[in-house]
């Protein structure tokens, strides 16, 4: 250590750190970065909900890093460099070789973890991507147009369309698209955009125009994910002055008994809440709180956390779905709260156990920051202000004994009035002998 005089410099302070710790790649994420490691926190949670079973596409999992728990998947890639090889020429390969070649470091900027592209050589760099590409590109082809091979029955199919839904498990979606594009400059023609293909593969079941985004915004399929479950959000303006953190929201059967009604909204929305008065003919005016369809299966954990850590990671200030789930945590507490949504058709129970999605809610917020502000703020003070008048829990608790099927109702009505006419009759009797 360098010392002047018996004092310690910032220079051989520097010297003595930076000899100890080598500093060889950038130390912050570049421009364009949009593909990461999952945060530390959230991965200690449910590792295998971040991690690939059975194939690894980018630098993040691979199989040089993984050793030989995805290698079998590298053979299909081989095989499927071969069969996609069937439809293009070599010339258009060069075409494709030159377009990685020329954005190699652009694609690497990508990815904020660069201790990992760091390790692959240029030559390496670009095998990887091509191959990973062609790969995700014939699959996508042969699952909208055959033929059908043993990748595409399930489970394996399963498998492999979550492992694409990976935030590390990723490639840039301009590049797929532009590697298609190249390799089918007429798609309108003999083949569908690739953006229509990647949308036919993960939501197989919805119109393009439910999708609700373009090809230019998505930076990859876990965010295209993210952009199906957030589209059209931002056409439901937020009320003025209605910004702040959800909090003490009352539970689901709480609200329940407190007389709020619960509906599934089914509008184009998937992360859309709101808490208003309807009008019936039979049951007069009532507050319902309305809440999109949630569909649990096996794998939704894997797919809210995976949105969940882009939005942690990329999307720090917009963390809607975050948001969404937050304010389901505070709805879901129990399984007997599971089990009214699911009641009320709101929770799609696909995975037969109430207390499984109970436990799903109450750890999917676990390590994540908020952003400060949540589009459901104004509905659950709204929320808390109902619950909080003791007028409505009254009101509830009339129509629970006495009002809860029409045959009860009837009799309360009957003796009702049964003892409003006897009261007459008693005053009318005493009138008589005054």
């Amino acid at each position: 250590m360098e010392m002047e005089e018996d004092k310690i410099t910032i220079a051989s302070i520097k010297k003595c750190k930076e000899d100890r710790i080598y500093v060889g790649e950038k130390l912050e994420p570049q421009r364009g970065c949009c593909i990461y490691r999952v945060p530390k926190g959230l991965r200690k949670i449910n590792k295998e909900a971040y991690t690939p079973k059975v194939i690894s596409i980018g630098p993040l999992h691979h199989p040089h890093h993984r050793k030989n728990e995805l290698a079998d998947m590298e053979k299909q890639k081989i095989r499927y460099q071969r069969e996609f090889s069937k439809r293009i020429t070599d010339e258009t390969w060069q075409k494709l070789i030159h377009f990685v070649d020329l954005y190699e470091q652009t694609i690497r900027n990508c990815y904020e973890d660069t201790s990992c592209t760091f390790k692959l050589k240029k030559f390496d760099f670009i095998t990887m991507i091509l191959y990973d590409a062609v790969f995700i590109i014939e699959l996508f082809l042969r699952s909208c147009f055959g033929p059908i091979d043993f990748l595409l029955v399930t489970p394996r199919l399963t498998l492999i369309s979550y492992d694409l839904q990976l935030l590390e498990n990723q490639l840039p979606f301009f590049v797929l698209n532009e590697l298609y594009r190249l390799a089918f400059p007429n798609p309108e023609i003999s083949y569908p955009s690739f953006f229509d293909l990647s949308c036919n593969f993960f939501f197989p079941n919805k119109q393009l125009s439910e999708i609700g985004v373009g090809i230019e915004e998505v930076k990859h399929f876990t965010d295209l994910r993210r952009h199906f479950m957030t589209k059209k959000l931002y056409q439901f303006q937020e009320p003025t002055g209605s910004r702040g953190t959800v909090t003490d929201v009352p539970c689901a059967v709480k609200l329940n008994e407190s007389g709020v009604k619960f509906k599934c909204n089914e509008g184009e929305c998937s992360l859309d809440v709101s808490f208003k008065k309807v009008k019936k003919l039979c049951l007069g005016v009532h507050d319902e709180l309305q809440i999109p369809k949630i569909e649990v299966y096996d794998e939704t954990e894997l797919l809210f956390r995976n949105v969940m850590a882009l939005e942690q990671c990329h999307y720090p200030f917009e963390t809607h779905v975050c948001h969404f789930i937050d304010l389901m945590d505070l709805l879901v507490n129990t399984k007997e709260d599971v089990d009214l949504l699911v009641e009320k058709k709101i929770i799609s129970n696909n995975v037969g156990d109430s207390a499984t999605i109970t436990r799903m809610f109450n750890r999917l917020c676990l390590q994540t920051t908020l952003s400060p502000y949540s589009r459901y703020y104004a509905v659950s003070e709204e929320i808390k202000k109902y619950y909080g008048n003791r007028w409505n829990h009254t009101k509830a608790t009339l129509k629970s004994v006495y009002f809860s099927n029409l045959w009860r109702g009837t009799g309360t009505i009957a003796a009702f009035l049964l003892v409003l006419l006897t009261l007459i009759q008693t005053v009318c009797s005493i009138l008589q002998f005054l």
